[in-house]
């Protein structure tokens, strides 16, 4: 077998076997205690001296490797072959090789690659050998290696060498200078045992950063229209992420009087001419004034009918059809999640709703006496953030809705019944003055 064939198998290998261990192979390294190695040897001779006479001789192989380090260790291989014809006296040769020593290996993953060199005897036997005196059939001389190759891991015991390539350099009687220079090229399959598996190192991971504080604040009026002279209480709601961090809040009024501070003020409407007013707020995190969140809300102060000594008929109620056809969706006990019962008012009020598109109107959450007033506000804003996306979802634009809480500051029912803790735990809708 010529070299290039040996070549073209060896490649082979190489490439099949690192297309089966892309899918056999975990992803850690495997670093072994010992190998063992066996296969097909090839020898490129060139045993007579003078004019190179250089013949090939096939063969095979036997290695075993201690790793006393993960990078360093011994080898030792024996190698056998014959050939034929060697020469013009056309003599057989049957070459034994036994030698050891140094070998160094680095692994990549997939790859190991080796090198080492390797002392010790050769012995031929079966030929003809010329001494000074006169010849032998056999003969044992001096013989080392070096050289590497490429191993291709399988799985974590089992490998294929890929190539091994040696320089190989014997010292037989030849009746002229004794030295016998060869390049010696094996191949195999390689098993590895009583060692360690090793992860690969993890990834270094970057922490992600904190995550940003945020605020949302909603406000609204107890009532959407007053009479000249009446107080409206403004009332804001707010919601942090992390949750429950300290918020300050401040109002301003396109009119009338601020009075109070935090989330709940009072407007004082004195001497205000009939008409429509807004409320501004903001609220800022305590921890950070450049995490902040603002808020609108409007009411109407009516315009009182002149006094008359005669009697007039009462006004007529605008909202009366409003209050006819839409009815409150009321909640369980400490829950914000409609119910059956709820969900076909809902549907009800968004059938309304819908066929009167000039509507506006305010979702107020209520809670009942249990609980502190603060759980008590948001789970009332709870209560009318998920009443508002079921008017959405049955085609109620959401521009045409508020929200507000309440919580458990302006009860329907005072009464400690079961009968009466329902009525409180509600949302009711307030349409907006036209």
């Amino acid at each position: 077998m010529t070299r290039s064939k040996l070549v073209a198998i060896a490649l082979l290998l190489a490439g099949g076997s690192a297309a089966f261990a892309q899918n056999r192979l975990q992803d850690s390294e495997y670093s072994s205690r010992f190998d063992l190695s066996g296969g097909y040897n090839l020898i490129n001779a060139n045993a007579p001296p003078g004019s190179c006479q250089c013949f090939t001789m096939n063969g095979a192989y036997v290695e075993g490797d201690y790793h006393a380090w993960k990078w360093l260790g011994v080898a030792g291989m024996v190698t056998a072959g014959h050939a034929t014809n060697i020469s013009d006296l056309g003599q057989n040769l049957t070459l034994t090789t036994y030698m050891g020593g140094p070998r160094a290996q680095w692994n990549l993953s997939r790859l190991a690659f080796f090198g080492q060199f390797l002392a010790g005897a050769a012995r031929g036997t079966g030929s003809y050998f010329p001494t000074s005196t006169g010849s032998k059939s056999s003969d044992t001389a001096f013989a080392f290696s070096t050289g590497g190759g490429l191993d291709i891991n399988l799985t974590p015991h089992w490998a294929v060498r890929a190539f091994n390539a040696q320089f190989l350099r014997t010292s037989f009687s030849n009746g002229s200078n004794d030295e016998q220079n060869q390049l010696q090229i094996s191949t195999g399959i390689v098993y590895r045992f009583g060692g360690t598996r090793y992860a690969p190192a993890p990834p270094m991971r970057v922490p992600p950063p904190p995550p940003r504080s945020e605020i949302q604040f909603t406000c609204g009026v107890n009532v959407a229209e007053v009479a000249p002279g009446s107080a409206v209480q403004v009332i804001g709601e707010t919601m942090t992420l992390p949750d429950k961090l300290d918020v300050t809040y401040s109002w301003t009024a396109s009119a009338g009087t601020i009075q109070g501070s935090g989330r709940l003020v009072t407007v004082d409407t004195s001497n205000l001419a009939p008409g429509v007013y807004h409320v501004d707020g903001r609220a800022s995190l305590a921890s950070d004034a450049s995490v902040t969140s603002s808020c609108q809300t409007t009411f109407r102060i009516r315009e009182e009918a002149a006094s008359s000594t005669a009697t007039a008929p009462p006004p007529a109620n605008d909202n009366s059809d409003f209050y006819k056809n839409m009815a409150d969706v009321f909640f369980d006990y400490d829950s914000e999640h409609l119910r059956p019962d709820a969900k076909e008012g809902v549907a009800k009020d968004a059938a309304y709703l819908n066929a009167h598109p000039e509507i506006n109107f305010t979702i107020a959450g209520y809670a009942d006496e249990r609980g502190s007033a603060e759980y008590n506000i948001a789970l009332g804003l709870k209560r009318a953030i998920t009443t508002r996306a079921a008017f959405v979802e049955a085609g109620v634009s959401e521009s045409r809705m508020k929200v507000l809480s309440y919580g458990k500051e302006k009860p329907f029912c005072t009464e400690d019944t079961d009968s009466c803790l329902q009525q409180n735990r509600r949302a009711q809708m307030l349409p907006e003055a036209p």
